[in-house]
């Protein structure tokens, strides 16, 4: 049994939990910049369209699987064409991150070196502050679906572990 001074202290703290508890329930919100793209293979064949299915496919595989289980919300942030990852254009998708509710923002391009060999580039900031919280340059092998789609899945994982 409840001594009756106690009674008024607990029900103190069970409302403060409960006043806490949808801040430590809720998961931060990555706003996803589409991923950019660009080729100095020199292969002969274009296959520009293939890579543009690939590239939107990365995009969107990254949004979904930031948000997958839960630990993180992301949202789209579109660009009209590539999105401009030089400091003027970051900073612009920086500012439309914090308009659209983000925490975060990530920022990304692949670039094709040779028939085999791509790179990714991503980057995750801190849309009050500016400030970078992850940066990854990472190779992967295998301009197909299949290599794309693992390059992405791994740029998930790492973006929702640094912002937790």
């Amino acid at each position: 049994m409840l001594k009756p001074r106690l009674v008024p202290l607990l029900s103190a703290a069970a409302l403060c939990l409960l006043a806490a508890a949808p801040a430590l329930a809720a998961s931060p919100r990555i706003a996803v910049a589409d991923i950019g793209f660009t080729d100095s293979s020199g292969e002969a064949r274009d296959q520009g369209a293939e890579h543009e299915a690939r590239r939107r496919a990365l995009t969107e595989g990254i949004r979904t699987d930031i948000g997958k289980d839960g630990a993180a919300q992301s949202l789209a942030l579109a660009c009209e064409g590539a999105c401009r990852l030089d400091a003027e254009g970051v900073e612009a998708l920086r500012q439309r991150a914090r308009e659209a509710g983000a925490a975060f923002v990530l920022v990304g391009s692949v670039h094709k070196m040779s028939t085999l060999v791509l790179s990714m580039r991503v980057a995750v900031l801190d849309v009050a502050s500016g400030k970078l919280v992850m940066e990854r340059l990472l190779s992967f092998r295998g301009d197909n679906d299949e290599g794309w789609r693992h390059a992405g899945d791994f740029v998930a994982r790492e973006v929702t572990a640094a912002v937790r």
